[in-house]
Protein backbone atom coordinates (compact mmCIF):
# COMPACT_ATOMS: atom_id res chain seq x y z
CA UNK A 1 0.00 0.00 0.00
CA UNK A 2 1.15 3.31 -1.11
CA UNK A 3 1.85 6.04 1.86
CA UNK A 4 0.79 9.45 1.12
CA UNK A 5 3.77 11.97 0.57
CA UNK A 6 5.03 14.27 3.45
CA UNK A 7 6.63 17.06 5.21
CA UNK A 8 8.37 17.14 8.18
CA UNK A 9 8.39 21.62 9.07
CA UNK A 10 7.91 23.56 11.73
CA UNK A 11 5.48 26.45 10.33
CA UNK A 12 7.25 30.10 10.05
CA UNK A 13 6.84 32.91 8.34
CA UNK A 14 9.16 32.15 5.71
CA UNK A 15 7.61 28.81 4.75
CA UNK A 16 4.14 27.38 4.32
CA UNK A 17 2.99 24.12 4.62
CA UNK A 18 -0.56 24.10 4.23
CA UNK A 19 -0.08 22.33 0.66
CA UNK A 20 2.08 20.65 -1.85
CA UNK A 21 3.66 23.35 -4.28
CA UNK A 22 2.57 22.54 -7.17
CA UNK A 23 5.11 21.82 -10.33
CA UNK A 24 4.56 25.21 -11.75
CA UNK A 25 5.35 26.72 -8.32
CA UNK A 26 8.39 24.45 -8.00
CA UNK A 27 9.82 25.19 -10.85
CA UNK A 28 10.22 29.06 -10.03
CA UNK A 29 13.76 30.03 -9.15
CA UNK A 30 14.25 29.91 -5.57
CA UNK A 31 14.62 33.16 -3.45
CA UNK A 32 17.40 31.58 -2.38
CA UNK A 33 19.89 31.91 0.82
CA UNK A 34 22.97 33.58 0.62
CA UNK A 35 24.57 31.24 2.78
CA UNK A 36 26.93 28.99 3.61
CA UNK A 37 27.33 26.72 0.74
CA UNK A 38 28.46 24.65 -2.26
CA UNK A 39 31.89 22.34 -2.74
CA UNK A 40 35.60 21.91 -2.47
CA UNK A 41 35.55 18.34 -3.80
CA UNK A 42 38.10 15.74 -4.04
CA UNK A 43 37.53 14.85 -8.02
CA UNK A 44 38.77 16.03 -10.88
CA UNK A 45 36.66 18.64 -12.13
CA UNK A 46 35.15 20.57 -15.45
CA UNK A 47 32.64 22.01 -16.61
CA UNK A 48 30.80 19.35 -18.04
CA UNK A 49 27.10 18.46 -19.13
CA UNK A 50 25.48 15.50 -16.87
CA UNK A 51 24.17 14.69 -20.40
CA UNK A 52 26.11 16.89 -23.33
CA UNK A 53 29.55 18.39 -22.58
CA UNK A 54 30.89 20.77 -24.85
CA UNK A 55 33.91 21.70 -22.78
CA UNK A 56 37.38 21.90 -24.79
CA UNK A 57 38.89 22.18 -21.32
CA UNK A 58 38.91 19.36 -18.86
CA UNK A 59 39.42 21.49 -15.76
CA UNK A 60 37.23 24.84 -17.40
CA UNK A 61 39.37 27.25 -15.58
CA UNK A 62 39.37 29.45 -18.57
CA UNK A 63 37.77 32.93 -18.37
CA UNK A 64 37.42 32.74 -22.37
CA UNK A 65 37.59 36.94 -23.45
CA UNK A 66 37.07 37.90 -19.68
CA UNK A 67 40.44 36.77 -19.11
CA UNK A 68 41.79 38.17 -22.14
CA UNK A 69 40.89 41.70 -21.17
CA UNK A 70 41.74 41.04 -17.79
CA UNK A 71 45.27 40.42 -18.65
CA UNK A 72 45.09 43.61 -21.03
CA UNK A 73 44.20 45.85 -18.41
CA UNK A 74 40.69 46.34 -19.67
CA UNK A 75 38.07 47.37 -17.14
CA UNK A 76 34.36 46.20 -16.83
CA UNK A 77 32.20 48.17 -19.73
CA UNK A 78 28.56 48.29 -19.13
CA UNK A 79 28.37 45.65 -22.36
CA UNK A 80 30.65 43.11 -20.54
CA UNK A 81 28.30 43.52 -17.13
CA UNK A 82 25.35 42.28 -19.36
CA UNK A 83 27.22 39.62 -20.63
CA UNK A 84 28.20 38.51 -17.26
CA UNK A 85 24.02 37.56 -16.83
CA UNK A 86 25.44 34.60 -19.22
CA UNK A 87 29.14 33.76 -17.24
CA UNK A 88 29.64 30.44 -15.91
CA UNK A 89 31.40 30.14 -12.62
CA UNK A 90 34.47 30.09 -13.75
CA UNK A 91 34.49 33.35 -15.73
CA UNK A 92 33.09 35.07 -12.64
CA UNK A 93 35.90 34.11 -10.60
CA UNK A 94 38.40 35.26 -13.17
CA UNK A 95 36.72 38.72 -12.63
CA UNK A 96 37.82 39.11 -9.40
CA UNK A 97 41.85 39.76 -8.58
CA UNK A 98 42.04 37.49 -5.80
CA UNK A 99 40.16 34.38 -5.12
CA UNK A 100 39.17 33.13 -1.64
CA UNK A 101 37.38 30.35 -0.03
CA UNK A 102 35.79 30.73 3.30
CA UNK A 103 35.91 27.74 5.84
CA UNK A 104 35.14 28.22 8.97
CA UNK A 105 36.04 31.59 10.42
CA UNK A 106 39.25 31.39 7.59
CA UNK A 107 39.08 32.69 4.22
CA UNK A 108 42.06 30.45 1.89
CA UNK A 109 43.29 32.27 -1.05
CA UNK A 110 43.03 29.86 -3.96
CA UNK A 111 43.76 31.97 -6.96
CA UNK A 112 47.17 30.38 -7.72
CA UNK A 113 45.93 26.47 -6.72
CA UNK A 114 45.85 23.84 -8.91
CA UNK A 115 42.49 21.95 -7.25
CA UNK A 116 42.67 18.56 -7.48
CA UNK A 117 38.64 19.29 -8.45
CA UNK A 118 39.37 21.67 -10.76
CA UNK A 119 36.86 24.32 -11.67
CA UNK A 120 34.06 23.10 -8.88
CA UNK A 121 36.20 25.27 -6.49
CA UNK A 122 34.72 28.28 -8.40
CA UNK A 123 31.54 27.55 -7.20
CA UNK A 124 32.02 28.47 -3.58
CA UNK A 125 33.92 31.49 -3.72
CA UNK A 126 33.83 33.65 -0.37
CA UNK A 127 33.56 36.72 -2.91
CA UNK A 128 30.57 35.92 -4.71
CA UNK A 129 28.60 35.61 -1.30
CA UNK A 130 29.29 31.53 -0.82
CA UNK A 131 30.75 29.63 2.64
CA UNK A 132 32.09 26.10 1.80
CA UNK A 133 32.60 24.84 5.70
CA UNK A 134 29.88 22.31 5.20
CA UNK A 135 30.79 21.48 1.56
CA UNK A 136 34.56 21.33 2.67
CA UNK A 137 33.85 19.03 5.37
CA UNK A 138 31.52 16.44 3.91
CA UNK A 139 33.39 15.96 0.81
CA UNK A 140 36.84 15.32 2.30
CA UNK A 141 35.63 13.78 5.41
CA UNK A 142 38.24 10.54 4.89
CA UNK A 143 41.23 12.70 2.76
CA UNK A 144 43.61 13.52 4.96
CA UNK A 145 45.41 15.17 1.87
CA UNK A 146 42.62 17.89 1.42
CA UNK A 147 43.87 18.75 5.13
CA UNK A 148 47.10 18.87 4.28
CA UNK A 149 46.49 20.99 1.43
CA UNK A 150 44.43 23.48 3.07
CA UNK A 151 47.16 24.38 5.52
CA UNK A 152 49.78 25.21 2.83
CA UNK A 153 47.70 27.78 1.55
CA UNK A 154 47.88 31.66 1.90
CA UNK A 155 44.79 32.59 4.58
CA UNK A 156 43.38 35.43 6.57
CA UNK A 157 40.81 35.36 9.23
CA UNK A 158 37.68 36.39 7.53
CA UNK A 159 36.14 39.92 8.18
CA UNK A 160 32.89 40.25 7.36
CA UNK A 161 32.74 43.82 7.72
CA UNK A 162 35.66 44.57 5.59
CA UNK A 163 34.54 41.78 2.48
CA UNK A 164 33.97 44.42 0.37
CA UNK A 165 36.83 47.02 0.98
CA UNK A 166 39.29 47.18 -1.84
CA UNK A 167 42.06 47.06 0.60
CA UNK A 168 40.52 43.65 2.11
CA UNK A 169 40.52 42.04 -1.40
CA UNK A 170 43.84 43.68 -3.05
CA UNK A 171 41.81 45.12 -6.05
CA UNK A 172 41.33 49.07 -6.37
CA UNK A 173 38.00 47.99 -8.67
CA UNK A 174 36.24 45.99 -5.77
CA UNK A 175 33.48 48.07 -5.17
CA UNK A 176 32.22 48.20 -8.88
CA UNK A 177 32.53 44.45 -9.29
CA UNK A 178 29.10 43.24 -9.42
CA UNK A 179 29.55 40.31 -8.67
CA UNK A 180 30.59 40.94 -5.00
CA UNK A 181 27.80 39.85 -2.51
CA UNK A 182 28.21 39.26 1.16
CA UNK A 183 27.46 35.83 3.10
CA UNK A 184 24.34 35.73 4.90
CA UNK A 185 24.65 34.64 8.16
CA UNK A 186 20.91 34.05 8.68
CA UNK A 187 21.09 30.12 8.91
CA UNK A 188 24.55 30.23 11.28
CA UNK A 189 22.20 28.57 14.41
CA UNK A 190 20.85 25.80 12.26
CA UNK A 191 24.04 25.00 10.83
CA UNK A 192 25.90 25.22 14.45
CA UNK A 193 23.53 22.91 15.34
CA UNK A 194 23.83 20.90 12.06
CA UNK A 195 26.98 19.94 13.22
CA UNK A 196 26.12 18.86 16.46
CA UNK A 197 23.25 16.63 14.64
CA UNK A 198 26.26 15.13 12.40
CA UNK A 199 28.74 14.60 14.81
CA UNK A 200 25.84 12.51 16.89
CA UNK A 201 25.48 10.02 13.77
CA UNK A 202 29.47 9.96 13.55
CA UNK A 203 29.78 8.83 17.00
CA UNK A 204 26.68 6.26 16.05
CA UNK A 205 28.92 4.36 13.73
CA UNK A 206 26.27 6.06 10.77
CA UNK A 207 29.68 6.68 8.64
CA UNK A 208 31.24 3.67 9.29
CA UNK A 209 31.41 1.44 6.21
CA UNK A 210 30.39 -2.26 6.74
CA UNK A 211 32.99 -4.59 4.96
CA UNK A 212 29.60 -7.29 5.11
CA UNK A 213 27.60 -5.04 3.31
CA UNK A 214 30.58 -4.36 0.62
CA UNK A 215 31.16 -8.20 -0.18
CA UNK A 216 26.70 -8.71 -0.32
CA UNK A 217 26.86 -5.92 -2.94
CA UNK A 218 29.88 -7.42 -4.83
CA UNK A 219 28.34 -10.93 -5.05
CA UNK A 220 24.99 -9.88 -6.02
CA UNK A 221 26.94 -8.21 -8.91
CA UNK A 222 28.61 -11.35 -9.61
CA UNK A 223 25.28 -13.50 -9.47
CA UNK A 224 22.98 -11.08 -11.70
CA UNK A 225 25.99 -11.36 -14.39
CA UNK A 226 25.64 -14.90 -13.93
CA UNK A 227 22.24 -15.24 -14.04
CA UNK A 228 21.71 -13.43 -17.22
CA UNK A 229 24.76 -15.38 -19.13
CA UNK A 230 23.06 -18.72 -18.31
CA UNK A 231 20.02 -17.25 -19.09
CA UNK A 232 21.48 -16.13 -22.70
CA UNK A 233 23.24 -20.08 -22.95
CA UNK A 234 19.41 -21.38 -22.50
CA UNK A 235 18.05 -19.51 -25.27
CA UNK A 236 16.50 -16.85 -23.29
CA UNK A 237 17.32 -13.97 -25.11
CA UNK A 238 15.09 -11.43 -24.03
CA UNK A 239 15.22 -12.36 -20.55
CA UNK A 240 18.87 -12.52 -20.57
CA UNK A 241 19.41 -8.86 -22.03
CA UNK A 242 17.30 -7.14 -19.21
CA UNK A 243 19.21 -8.85 -16.60
CA UNK A 244 22.54 -7.70 -17.91
CA UNK A 245 20.64 -4.03 -18.44
CA UNK A 246 18.43 -3.34 -15.59
CA UNK A 247 19.88 -5.52 -13.34
CA UNK A 248 23.76 -6.06 -13.56
CA UNK A 249 24.48 -2.71 -15.67
CA UNK A 250 22.13 -0.43 -13.18
CA UNK A 251 23.22 -1.92 -9.89
CA UNK A 252 27.15 -1.65 -10.96
CA UNK A 253 25.63 2.31 -11.67
CA UNK A 254 24.81 1.81 -8.06
CA UNK A 255 27.72 0.38 -6.19
CA UNK A 256 30.15 2.58 -8.61
CA UNK A 257 28.25 5.67 -7.57
CA UNK A 258 28.98 4.60 -3.79
CA UNK A 259 32.70 4.33 -4.42
CA UNK A 260 33.16 7.55 -5.95
CA UNK A 261 32.04 9.14 -3.07
CA UNK A 262 34.31 6.91 -0.81
CA UNK A 263 31.76 5.76 1.13
CA UNK A 264 32.56 1.74 0.21
CA UNK A 265 35.09 0.89 2.05
CA UNK A 266 35.89 3.86 3.37
CA UNK A 267 39.53 3.59 1.95
CA UNK A 268 39.61 6.39 -0.84
CA UNK A 269 41.77 4.29 -3.16
CA UNK A 270 40.18 1.01 -3.17
CA UNK A 271 36.90 3.06 -3.63
CA UNK A 272 38.32 4.12 -6.64
CA UNK A 273 39.70 1.09 -7.97
CA UNK A 274 35.68 -0.87 -7.70
CA UNK A 275 34.26 2.64 -8.92
CA UNK A 276 36.54 2.32 -12.40
CA UNK A 277 36.01 -1.92 -12.42
CA UNK A 278 32.38 -1.19 -12.25
CA UNK A 279 31.65 1.68 -13.96
CA UNK A 280 33.99 0.67 -16.99
CA UNK A 281 33.09 -2.79 -17.22
CA UNK A 282 29.48 -2.79 -16.24
CA UNK A 283 28.74 0.77 -17.96
CA UNK A 284 31.45 0.64 -20.31
CA UNK A 285 32.08 4.48 -19.45
CA UNK A 286 34.61 6.55 -17.06
CA UNK A 287 34.39 6.47 -13.00
CA UNK A 288 36.59 9.29 -13.65
CA UNK A 289 34.67 11.44 -16.07
CA UNK A 290 31.09 10.69 -13.95
CA UNK A 291 33.21 12.20 -11.07
CA UNK A 292 33.80 15.25 -12.82
CA UNK A 293 30.21 15.33 -13.62
CA UNK A 294 28.36 14.33 -10.26
CA UNK A 295 30.08 16.43 -8.29
CA UNK A 296 29.28 19.67 -9.79
CA UNK A 297 25.35 18.43 -9.08
CA UNK A 298 26.33 17.86 -5.75
CA UNK A 299 27.92 20.82 -5.07
CA UNK A 300 25.15 22.86 -6.05
CA UNK A 301 21.42 20.96 -6.59
CA UNK A 302 19.05 22.32 -9.19
CA UNK A 303 21.25 25.54 -9.24
CA UNK A 304 21.12 27.19 -12.96
CA UNK A 305 24.69 26.97 -14.38
CA UNK A 306 26.23 25.01 -12.04
CA UNK A 307 24.22 21.74 -11.56
CA UNK A 308 24.93 19.43 -14.60
CA UNK A 309 22.09 18.02 -14.31
CA UNK A 310 20.11 21.05 -15.57
CA UNK A 311 22.15 21.93 -18.85
CA UNK A 312 20.20 19.25 -20.79
CA UNK A 313 18.73 20.97 -23.52
CA UNK A 314 17.82 20.59 -26.34
CA UNK A 315 17.34 17.02 -25.46
CA UNK A 316 15.24 17.75 -22.00
CA UNK A 317 14.40 20.58 -20.35
CA UNK A 318 13.32 20.06 -16.88
CA UNK A 319 12.17 23.93 -15.99
CA UNK A 320 10.43 26.82 -17.66
CA UNK A 321 13.62 28.96 -18.36
CA UNK A 322 15.71 26.26 -19.28
CA UNK A 323 16.19 27.24 -23.05
CA UNK A 324 17.01 30.94 -21.97
CA UNK A 325 19.07 30.06 -19.14
CA UNK A 326 21.34 26.95 -20.40
CA UNK A 327 24.48 27.18 -23.41
CA UNK A 328 22.94 27.98 -26.89
CA UNK A 329 21.82 24.70 -28.90
CA UNK A 330 19.15 25.92 -30.58
CA UNK A 331 15.07 24.22 -29.88
CA UNK A 332 12.37 22.90 -31.08
CA UNK A 333 8.48 23.30 -30.22
CA UNK A 334 7.80 20.22 -31.53
CA UNK A 335 10.10 17.99 -29.27
CA UNK A 336 9.50 19.79 -26.39
CA UNK A 337 6.18 18.51 -26.54
CA UNK A 338 6.75 15.26 -26.09
CA UNK A 339 9.80 15.09 -24.22
CA UNK A 340 7.56 13.27 -21.13
CA UNK A 341 7.36 10.52 -23.86
CA UNK A 342 10.98 10.60 -25.47
CA UNK A 343 12.56 11.25 -21.91
CA UNK A 344 12.93 7.52 -20.87
CA UNK A 345 13.38 5.18 -24.29
CA UNK A 346 15.55 8.14 -26.50
CA UNK A 347 17.12 10.98 -24.03
CA UNK A 348 18.09 8.60 -21.90
CA UNK A 349 18.20 5.21 -23.44
CA UNK A 350 19.76 6.59 -26.65
CA UNK A 351 21.24 10.00 -26.92
CA UNK A 352 22.67 10.07 -23.36
CA UNK A 353 24.05 6.45 -23.19
CA UNK A 354 25.17 6.20 -26.70
CA UNK A 355 27.04 9.79 -26.08
CA UNK A 356 28.56 8.46 -23.00
CA UNK A 357 29.49 5.11 -24.19
CA UNK A 358 30.91 6.55 -27.78
CA UNK A 359 32.25 9.95 -27.14
CA UNK A 360 32.24 11.81 -23.98
CA UNK A 361 33.57 9.27 -21.84
CA UNK A 362 36.49 7.51 -23.95
CA UNK A 363 37.61 10.85 -25.58
CA UNK A 364 38.24 12.25 -22.13
CA UNK A 365 39.72 8.97 -20.57
CA UNK A 366 42.19 8.62 -23.42
CA UNK A 367 43.07 12.42 -23.59
CA UNK A 368 44.02 11.82 -19.91
CA UNK A 369 45.78 8.79 -20.61
CA UNK A 370 43.71 6.47 -17.83
CA UNK A 371 45.01 3.50 -19.19
CA UNK A 372 43.33 1.40 -16.34
CA UNK A 373 40.11 3.06 -17.38
CA UNK A 374 40.12 2.29 -20.70
CA UNK A 375 41.04 -1.44 -19.84
CA UNK A 376 37.76 -1.82 -18.34
CA UNK A 377 35.45 -0.14 -20.61
CA UNK A 378 37.65 -1.72 -23.21
CA UNK A 379 36.49 -5.05 -21.95
CA UNK A 380 33.13 -3.84 -21.67
CA UNK A 381 32.68 -3.67 -25.40
CA UNK A 382 35.11 -7.17 -26.29
CA UNK A 383 34.74 -9.39 -23.45
CA UNK A 384 30.84 -9.32 -22.87
CA UNK A 385 30.11 -9.45 -26.14
CA UNK A 386 32.44 -12.32 -26.95
CA UNK A 387 30.95 -13.89 -23.75
CA UNK A 388 27.57 -13.67 -25.72
CA UNK A 389 28.37 -14.89 -28.81
CA UNK A 390 30.28 -17.85 -27.01
CA UNK A 391 27.35 -19.00 -24.92
CA UNK A 392 24.72 -17.68 -27.29
CA UNK A 393 23.17 -21.37 -28.47
CA UNK A 394 22.62 -20.02 -32.19
CA UNK A 395 26.02 -19.65 -32.97
CA UNK A 396 25.32 -15.80 -33.56
CA UNK A 397 28.36 -13.58 -35.27
CA UNK A 398 30.07 -10.89 -33.28
CA UNK A 399 28.31 -8.05 -34.53
CA UNK A 400 25.09 -10.07 -33.41
CA UNK A 401 26.12 -10.66 -30.23
CA UNK A 402 27.49 -6.91 -29.99
CA UNK A 403 23.64 -6.15 -30.09
CA UNK A 404 22.21 -7.64 -28.01
CA UNK A 405 25.29 -5.89 -25.36
CA UNK A 406 24.39 -2.32 -26.39
CA UNK A 407 20.25 -3.43 -26.32
CA UNK A 408 21.14 -4.52 -22.34
CA UNK A 409 23.11 -0.58 -21.92
CA UNK A 410 20.12 0.97 -23.85
CA UNK A 411 18.05 -0.88 -20.68
CA UNK A 412 20.81 0.54 -18.11
CA UNK A 413 20.88 3.57 -19.35
CA UNK A 414 16.99 4.10 -19.18
CA UNK A 415 17.04 2.50 -15.98
CA UNK A 416 19.46 4.81 -14.34
CA UNK A 417 19.20 8.02 -15.97
CA UNK A 418 15.24 7.97 -15.72
CA UNK A 419 15.52 6.86 -11.63
CA UNK A 420 17.91 9.59 -10.88
CA UNK A 421 15.57 12.02 -12.37
CA UNK A 422 12.70 11.42 -9.85
CA UNK A 423 14.70 12.85 -6.83
CA UNK A 424 15.66 16.27 -8.17
CA UNK A 425 14.57 17.10 -11.56
CA UNK A 426 10.68 18.46 -10.82
CA UNK A 427 11.80 20.34 -7.44
CA UNK A 428 12.33 24.10 -7.67
CA UNK A 429 15.64 25.78 -9.03
CA UNK A 430 18.27 27.95 -7.72
CA UNK A 431 18.68 31.55 -9.53
CA UNK A 432 22.70 31.94 -10.38
CA UNK A 433 23.72 34.45 -8.01
CA UNK A 434 21.86 32.96 -5.06
CA UNK A 435 23.32 31.08 -2.11
CA UNK A 436 21.57 28.82 0.05
CA UNK A 437 23.21 27.05 2.42
CA UNK A 438 24.52 23.04 2.64
CA UNK A 439 21.36 22.22 4.60
CA UNK A 440 19.00 24.32 2.41
CA UNK A 441 20.26 22.71 -0.96
CA UNK A 442 20.23 19.22 0.22
CA UNK A 443 16.12 19.61 1.66
CA UNK A 444 14.86 22.33 0.01
CA UNK A 445 15.90 20.83 -3.73
CA UNK A 446 15.69 17.20 -3.73
CA UNK A 447 13.58 14.67 -2.37
CA UNK A 448 13.22 11.39 -0.09
CA UNK A 449 11.66 8.77 -1.88
CA UNK A 450 10.05 5.98 0.94
CA UNK A 451 13.16 5.01 2.68
CA UNK A 452 11.02 3.17 4.61
CA UNK A 453 10.25 0.75 1.93
CA UNK A 454 13.18 -2.24 1.49
CA UNK A 455 12.00 -2.65 -1.80
CA UNK A 456 12.08 0.84 -3.15
CA UNK A 457 15.90 0.61 -1.61
CA UNK A 458 16.68 -2.22 -3.37
CA UNK A 459 15.42 -0.32 -6.38
CA UNK A 460 17.28 2.08 -6.21
CA UNK A 461 20.45 1.03 -4.42
CA UNK A 462 19.29 3.35 -1.45
CA UNK A 463 20.01 6.53 -3.41
CA UNK A 464 16.16 7.01 -2.77
CA UNK A 465 17.90 8.89 0.12
CA UNK A 466 18.73 12.00 -1.89
CA UNK A 467 18.45 14.22 0.80
CA UNK A 468 20.22 12.82 3.61
CA UNK A 469 22.99 11.59 0.52
CA UNK A 470 23.24 15.09 -0.34
CA UNK A 471 23.95 16.19 3.40
CA UNK A 472 26.22 13.54 4.11
CA UNK A 473 27.82 12.23 0.62
CA UNK A 474 30.79 10.06 2.68
CA UNK A 475 28.40 8.54 4.57
CA UNK A 476 27.40 4.63 3.55
CA UNK A 477 24.29 4.54 1.62
CA UNK A 478 22.54 1.81 3.19
CA UNK A 479 22.49 3.23 6.37
CA UNK A 480 20.73 6.71 5.02
CA UNK A 481 16.76 5.18 5.18
CA UNK A 482 17.25 4.84 8.97
CA UNK A 483 19.03 8.47 9.22
CA UNK A 484 16.11 9.78 7.69
CA UNK A 485 14.06 8.83 9.97
CA UNK A 486 16.08 10.87 12.49
CA UNK A 487 16.56 14.19 9.99
CA UNK A 488 12.86 14.60 10.42
CA UNK A 489 13.14 15.88 14.13
CA UNK A 490 15.99 18.30 13.00
CA UNK A 491 13.69 19.34 9.92
CA UNK A 492 10.51 20.08 12.52
CA UNK A 493 13.00 21.72 14.60
CA UNK A 494 14.57 24.48 12.21
CA UNK A 495 11.27 24.75 9.57
CA UNK A 496 12.63 22.75 7.28
CA UNK A 497 10.88 21.74 3.74
CA UNK A 498 11.81 18.31 4.27
CA UNK A 499 9.93 16.30 1.53
CA UNK A 500 9.43 12.51 1.80
CA UNK A 501 7.21 11.03 -1.20
CA UNK A 502 6.03 7.55 -2.42
CA UNK A 503 7.38 5.70 -5.05
CA UNK A 504 4.38 6.42 -7.08
CA UNK A 505 4.28 10.00 -6.20
CA UNK A 506 8.39 10.25 -7.24
CA UNK A 507 7.81 9.46 -10.76
CA UNK A 508 4.28 10.61 -11.46
CA UNK A 509 6.07 14.21 -10.27
CA UNK A 510 8.64 13.70 -12.49
CA UNK A 511 6.52 13.03 -15.57
CA UNK A 512 4.25 15.76 -15.06
CA UNK A 513 7.13 18.14 -14.63
CA UNK A 514 8.66 16.73 -17.81
CA UNK A 515 4.95 17.48 -19.50
CA UNK A 516 3.78 20.82 -18.27
CA UNK A 517 7.32 22.54 -19.21
CA UNK A 518 7.19 20.86 -22.26
CA UNK A 519 3.84 22.42 -22.92
CA UNK A 520 5.21 25.59 -21.49
CA UNK A 521 7.91 25.87 -24.43
CA UNK A 522 5.30 24.36 -27.12
CA UNK A 523 2.85 27.14 -26.42
CA UNK A 524 5.48 29.95 -25.43
CA UNK A 525 8.31 29.28 -27.61
CA UNK A 526 11.98 30.66 -27.05
CA UNK A 527 11.44 33.88 -25.14
CA UNK A 528 15.44 34.90 -26.24
CA UNK A 529 14.73 35.36 -30.03
CA UNK A 530 17.04 32.84 -31.45
CA UNK A 531 15.35 31.26 -34.41
CA UNK A 532 13.38 28.52 -33.29
CA UNK A 533 14.58 25.11 -35.12
CA UNK A 534 10.59 23.59 -34.48
CA UNK A 535 9.28 21.47 -37.61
Amino acid sequence: MMESAKKTSRRSPKFSFKKKPSVEDENKPSSGRDSPTSLLAAHPGGRSSSFFNESNDYDDSSGGEFEAEKRKGKKMTSTREEDEKKMEPAQVAKTFERQWVKIGDMEYDVTDMKHPGGSVIYYMLSNVGADATEAFREFHYRSRKAEKMLKLLPQRKYDAKSHYSSKYNNNNNTNNNSNYQPIDTSDSAMLKDFATFRLGLEKDGYFTPSMVHVAYRIVELMFTFALATYAMAKGYTTLSVITYGAFFGARCGWVQHEGGHNSLTGNIWIDKRIQACLMGFGLGTSGDMWNVMHNKHHATPQKIRHDMDLDTTPAVAFFNTAVEENRDRGFSRLWSRFQAWTFVPITSGVFVMAFWLYVLHPSKVFKKKNWEEAFWMSSSHVVRASLIQFVHPANVSFAHAYGLYALSQWIAGMYLFAHFSTSHTHTKVVEFKDHPSWVRYAVEHTVDISPDRAYVNWLMGYLNCQVIHHLFPDMPQFRQPEVSKKFEAFARKWGLEYTVMTYGEAWKATFKNLNDVGKHYYEEGYERGIKDKAC
